[in-house]
């Protein structure tokens, strides 16, 4: 574990093409502290919840979100609404029962290797399984799409708020919408990062935010810090989405934090914040997972384009959207489930606490 983590100082620089669609919808309203309750959220319990194991199959029970013909060797990619990985699934049985899944809509028990991002086995589950993880509410959000091409647009656009219209997108009583400075932004930073599982702790929240595990969990680690952010420091949040839903695209990254391997996404997330810099309101992300500092939007997308791991790589569309959303409730990235009692925040991360990136 020592010799993965202490690569953390390696950086990544690489190229992107987006469509970008701004939205603001929490429930029906547009004010994400009606979505998030008090402290008590924190409080919820995940009893039933054992750590999965390193390198040890992980099984769990997921919404077919879109499957992508095979290739010439028999290889199709799945893709599940839960889950930001994308997998890789010969032809047969396995293939089969997703197909009949994704056909029905109906959720199926998946057993997977994240590592080698191969589904294992598939089955049907049981009317139990089913209540226990039924999810809350989803929006579908009707912003405005905008569509960016590299040969025309400029990082510094990307990262100018004001002009793709997220300052004051929501209502939020009592926070500040506007981080001062990128210090106090990298001391919020900082903070988060202690929280890492990797760390071994103590720790200053309820549980450890799994950074160290980066196959997926990413609406995890968001919702969690989104939640630190709005309610230990009082600044306003959104969430982006980044997605690629288009085509045989992937976003594509290396985990250099944690041994270099690559990783393939569907989609991806963390939060948003607006910063106060020498030259205006910027755009920052904060991804603990892949970086040791908040970063511009622009550069957080060119990093899931690294042509290294994918010839594939490209982020077709991003979405920002208020905190309050969780994960895509549908291929399209235009609705989001919510987790309003961090129910399934808190059961992802204590699931992921043990496990790293790269084995």
């Amino acid at each position: 574990m020592s010799r993965k983590i202490s690569n953390v100082s390696k950086a990544l620089v690489f190229g992107f093409s987006i469509s970008l669609t701004v939205l603001s919808s929490c429930k029906k309203t547009a004010n994400h502290m009606d979505c998030m309750k008090s402290d008590d959220v924190m409080k919820q319990t995940v009893a039933e919840v054992n750590p999965a194991v390193q390198n040890e199959p992980l099984t769990q029970l997921l919404t077919v979100a879109q499957i992508r013909p095979s290739d010439a060797s028999g290889i199709s990619e799945v893709m599940f609404l839960e889950n930001a990985e994308i997998f890789q699934v010969s032809e047969g049985p396995v293939l089969e029962g997703l197909k009949t899944a994704f056909s029905k809509n109906t959720k199926v028990q998946v057993t997977f290797d994240p590592w080698q991002a191969n589904i294992k086995e598939v089955s049907k589950p049981s009317v139990q399984e089913l209540t226990r993880t039924s999810g809350g509410e989803f929006v579908t959000s009707v912003g405005t799409s905008r569509t960016i091409n590299l040969a025309t647009t400029t990082n510094e656009s990307i990262d100018d708020v004001a002009s793709m219209g997220i300052i004051n997108i929501t209502t939020s009583t009592g926070l500040t919408n506007v981080v001062p400075d990128l210090a106090t932004a990298q001391a919020m930073f900082n903070y988060l990062t202690t929280q890492c599982c990797a760390i071994g702790g103590p720790y200053s929240l309820d549980r450890c935010i799994s950074f160290q595990y980066c196959q997926d969990g990413c609406y995890a680690r968001a919702h969690k810090m989104c939640y630190v952010i709005n309610n230990k420091y009082h600044f306003d949040t959104h969430k982006i989405f980044s997605f690629a839903n288009s085509g045989g695209s992937s976003l594509s990254v290396r985990g250099d934090k944690w041994g270099g391997c690559c990783i393939n996404w569907w989609y991806h997330v963390a939060p948003l914040i607006n910063v106060k810099t020498p030259t205006g309101v910027k755009s920052y992300v904060f991804d603990p997972a892949m970086f040791n500092q908040p970063v511009l939007l622009s550069t957080w997308l060119h990093f899931q384009e690294n042509p290294a791991c994918s010839g594939a790589a490209n982020v077709s569309m991003i979405n920002i959207q208020p905190t309050s959303s969780y994960s895509p409730s549908s291929y399209s990235g235009l609705s989001f489930n919510t987790d309003p009692f961090y129910t399934s925040t808190n059961t992802t991360l204590v699931n992921y606490s043990g496990l790293i990136t790269c084995p």
